[in-house]
């Protein structure tokens, strides 16, 4: 197995790995290493069907919960994110996030599998948000370290949200509800289970206010969070080819998905495993 960093501090491609068929001990060992070290990793080169991803997933924890969104027949943990040639309206996955920050326990992980690729663009970019964390001052740290972020998924799936209203137009069956308006609050500064490292932890998707503050005061500071943690310093980007599978470390990265391939179609699977209540 090969691991080839894409910057000096964030996101690595894999070559040499078939992961079609269980792990071994030590390739399982040596992936976990890199994904720790790296955050994001780009395995290249596979050839999967659904069982077979689900089955690579597997090996990294279990299963997290998925809402809103329509699974595969007979696969209720796997989402198929289908973008017709021809299709418009928002994009599923544009804007910087953590995926589904507004649960109890955002996923650990999210793993993204290229079904059929466009020859040009749809990358997927990368922000670290440990990068973020050790960029701020001393007198932020310990100011941020204090507070709670409230997350909700009302901008996306409320009834007003992005995707609150069903679209037949849509290839995707997204079904928005009044749940969408719960919010969660968790630490706007987390530390890794594993790493032990600390990461920013907000996104202009899901986080939609702070603890204890005024709408006002908790927007300054939130405004400035966001412009921060998406310095290009803190970045890297994956350029999807057939067969890719990226996953990445969901606890101290976010994602953003690049709508710049229209007249092309585009399918991925995506599954999401299970994570703990940040601290």
């Amino acid at each position: 197995m090969q691991v080839t960093p894409l910057t000096g501090r964030l996101g690595a491609e894999v070559f040499d790995v078939d992961l079609s068929k269980p792990l071994d001990v030590v390739t399982l060992r040596n992936i976990e290493m890199a994904f720790a070290d790296h955050s994001v990793l780009c395995f290249r080169d596979q050839s999967l069907d659904v069982d077979q991803f689900e089955a690579f997933a597997l090996q990294f924890g279990t299963f997290g919960d998925t809402p809103f969104i329509t699974p595969i027949d007979g696969h209720p943990n796997v989402l198929r994110l289908l973008r017709r040639a021809d299709e418009q309206g928002p994009l599923f996955g544009s804007g910087w996030h953590s995926d589904w920050s507004f649960q109890a326990s955002p996923p650990s992980a999210t793993l993204l599998y290229g079904v059929d690729i466009p020859a040009s663009g749809g990358d997927t970019a990368f922000i670290s948000q440990e990068l973020a964390y050790e960029a701020l001052s001393a007198p932020m740290q310990q100011l941020l370290g204090g507070l709670q972020g409230v997350h909700s998924a009302r901008r996306s799936y409320g009834p007003k949200g992005t995707f609150g209203q069903a679209n037949p137009q849509r290839s995707m069956e997204i079904i928005g509800d009044e749940s969408a308006l719960r919010t969660t609050c968790h630490p706007l500064i987390r530390t890794h289970p594993i790493t032990g490292r600390k990461s920013l932890f907000v996104n202009e998707v899901y986080t939609i206010g702070i603890e204890g503050m005024h709408d006002a005061e908790a927007k300054a500071l939130l405004d400035f969070l966001f412009n921060h943690s998406r310095r290009i310093d803190f970045s890297c980007r994956v350029r999807w080819q057939q067969g890719s599978l990226t996953m990445w470390d969901n606890r101290c990265v976010q994602h953003y998905a690049i709508d710049d391939y229209f007249g092309h179609r585009r399918e991925m699977l995506r599954i999401t495993l299970a994570g703990e209540p940040p601290v």
